[in-house]
């Protein structure tokens, strides 16, 4: 009884204080247009330590911006993950943190759907290591950072997009929001 209340404690002020463990994290400020794609995880207790993103340069009519976002597992292979991905723009320089730390909490910036004729819904992200160093990536420079998701006590080990598949009917926006989960 007493090992249950104290893991119970320790629940509780892990999440008081921000810090998950065996979680989703998420932010607020994602978009909702699109689907979920699936959920991609690092293979084998490995951890995402780095990260590269597919930016969308086009200033021009329907720019979607961020279109994908890539880790890297600290594996053997250094197995790279994803989930949905929009398919314009190029993989730009990724960002990784320092040996022994890993990606653990992530912000978003988002155009907000409707504030434009084309709107471009996310546009960059950052992420946190382990260590309290922040990455951050080019990204394109429309819309607004959030704040910071959770942090995973034991690093990110999955990731999953929603991205809004093309149609040259509507306005197109790519990657509308994404989740990570912790390692457990």
């Amino acid at each position: 009884m007493t090992s249950r209340l104290f893991s119970v404690s320790l629940m509780v002020i892990a999440l008081a204080f921000g810090l998950v463990d065996s979680q989703i994290i998420s932010v607020t400020n994602g978009e909702v247009e699109g689907d979920w794609g699936p959920m991609d995880s690092c293979p084998g207790g490995s951890r995402a330590v780095y990260y590269a993103t597919r930016n969308d340069a086009n200033q021009g009519t329907d720019f979607t911006s961020l279109n994908a976002i890539q880790l890297t597992c600290d594996n053997g292979g250094g197995s790279i993950i994803t989930s949905t991905e929009g398919l314009v723009g190029q993989m730009g320089p990724g960002r990784g943190c320092a040996a022994g730390a890993f990606l653990s909490a992530f912000q978003l910036k988002v155009q907000p759907n409707g504030v434009d004729a084309d709107n471009t819904a996310a546009n960059s992200i950052r992420f946190r290591c382990t260590d309290g160093v922040e990455l951050a990536s080019v990204g394109n420079q429309i819309g607004v950072f959030g704040e910071y998701s959770a942090d995973c006590v034991n690093g990110i080990c999955g990731i999953q997009t929603r991205v809004k598949a093309f149609d040259p009917a509507t306005d197109n926006t790519a990657l509308n929001d994404v989740r990570f989960e912790c390692c457990p």
